[in-house]
């Protein structure tokens, strides 16, 4: 910016200066010369006008010339060339041709070829998921990228730290196609992925009404269980499962604990009947016993349970004491390479030229902030001396005498509960997350407000999932939250 700028100034103050030399002298004697500087300003800024213009237009066709060189090469099966072709496309897309208006249409054009030739290639750079990120945020409904990059995920590629928000873009802009949301869901499952961007690409495959895959449902249903999940979308699950003859000790468990925990209504109640045809001829104390055993160790009722109804796993402590060192190592081998690659960017970095400018210009802003901060200070510390002094009132925080809350969902990281929480504060609601630690797992529950009757928090819980602001709930006695 700074260059085009400079650049584009001065150009513009030569082309503009000429022409006032040859303009300007022969309505001087009429108009007089304290009238002059009216018209030169106007010579000046059309100069500088113009001067944008035909930087803009070389620029654009230097680019054109370019990407139509790196498509030449792309074809002749040659990727070394295209990368230069490209390399020089971004160079020019960052010379000083371009203002940082003009700028975003060829830079569009340049990450669309950027994009599509990584995603062609057979093993694709590092960079890849960075310059597919940027494009699908720039051309989100580009479904052919979208595939085929799902397509190189599934296929054992490694991931980086953008591939997850990559998928959560991809299943935000394709909600209806079932074939994107099928593959999303793979790469969830195989991840183990149970957050709430996961859990509505599950919702929506179980809505869509289309049988799936039996290793697309089974791997849903053991991603479910082991998280003991008793909610509509896990029975959905489970009873799916079960009909197609899954014979998962944890399956029966799972949808008695569902039927407790799902209450009655319209949408539920089909789903509920189906459970209980499913477990026909098991007795309701029994049904019960195994409720208890499948779910976490909070219920409805605020109560833990016993010793002898929690399971004891106990875990195989020689393979975990050597996977456990197995990662720290390559932890500490990854630590070191990506630190002494950084040193080493940072080295050479500061040693170029555009760097050093960068750090003088950069020290001068700062001496000028800290300047600037000096006498704002100062200012501030001469108003708060001469002004009274006042106690500041205590706040008193008001205990809560509404017993009851509603519970919709609970995750094992706290991660998932705070998106989870914000998403529900972003819609307007009360909401918050509590801990609960079991004897061997720590459950985050996510609840909103707090209310006198169970009524009047069954009549709230059944207006939001009518509203499908929240996918399921069950009232639960009120706990102040973990944070504010």
């Amino acid at each position: 910016m700074f260059k085009h700028l400079a650049v584009r100034l001065w150009v513009a103050l030569v082309i503009g200066g000429i022409v006032a030399l040859l303009v300007l002298p022969p309505f001087a004697g009429a108009v007089g010369p304290g009238w002059m500087i009216v018209p030169g300003l106007g010579l000046l800024a059309a100069a500088y006008w113009f001067t944008g213009v035909a930087f803009a237009a070389m620029g654009r066709r230097r680019l054109e010339r370019l990407l139509g060189e790196a498509t030449v090469w792309e074809r002749a099966g040659m990727p070394r060339e295209v990368r230069q072709a490209l390399a020089r496309a971004a160079a020019m897309v960052d010379s000083f041709f371009f203002s940082p208006l003009s700028r975003r249409t060829p830079a569009g054009q340049l990450l669309a070829q950027t994009a599509r030739f990584q995603m062609a290639q057979a093993a694709p750079e590092s960079s890849s998921d960075a310059i597919v990120g940027a494009y699908l945020r720039t051309f989100p409904r580009d479904r052919d990228a979208a595939i085929k990059w799902l397509d190189r995920v599934l296929a054992g590629r490694a991931l980086t730290d953008q591939s997850h928000d990559i998928a959560a873009r991809i299943g935000d802009t394709h909600p209806e196609d079932m074939a994107i949301q099928r593959m999303l869901a793979q790469f969830y499952l195989s991840e183990r992925r149970g957050d709430f961007a996961a859990l509505q690409t599950y919702g929506l495959l179980m809505d869509a009404g289309e049988p799936l895959p039996d290793t697309l449902i089974s791997d849903m249903a053991d991603l479910f269980l082991s998280e003991q999940r008793p909610d509509t979308l896990a029975l959905k699950v489970y009873l799916d499962v079960y009909t197609r003859g899954g014979r998962d000790k944890r399956l029966l468990p799972g949808i008695a604990a569902c039927c407790r925990m799902i209450h009655p209504g319209p949408l539920t109640l089909p789903l509920l009947e189906r459970a209980d045809e499913a477990m026909a001829g098991i007795a309701a104390s029994q049904r019960s016993k195994m409720a208890a055993a499948f779910l976490p160790t909070t219920t409805d009722s605020g109560t833990g349970r016993s010793a002898r109804e929690r399971r004891i796993e106990r875990p195989a402590f020689g393979p975990m004491i050597r996977n456990t060192l197995t990662g720290l190592r390559r932890t500490a081998f990854g630590f070191v390479a990506v630190v002494s690659d950084q040193l080493r960017k940072t080295r050479e970095g500061l040693s170029s030229r555009r760097a050093k400018l960068v750090l003088k210009w950069s020290a001068m802003g700062l001496f000028m902030i800290g300047v600037g901060w000096l006498v704002i200070n100062t200012a501030m510390h001469f108003a708060v001396t001469f002004k009274t002094v006042e106690k500041e009132p205590v706040t008193v925080v008001a205990p809560v005498t509404d017993p009851f809350t509603l519970q919709v969902a609970a995750y094992l990281s706290e991660t998932d509960a705070r998106r989870y929480v914000d998403q529900l504060k972003g819609q307007e609601l009360d909401a918050y997350w509590t801990r609960a630690s079991g004897s061997n797992k720590t459950w985050y529950q996510v609840r909103i407000s707090h209310f006198k009757t169970k009524a009047e928090a069954r009549t709230v819980g059944e207006d939001l999932k009518t509203r499908q602001l929240i996918g399921d709930y069950y009232v639960a006695n009120y706990k102040r939250p973990d944070v504010p």
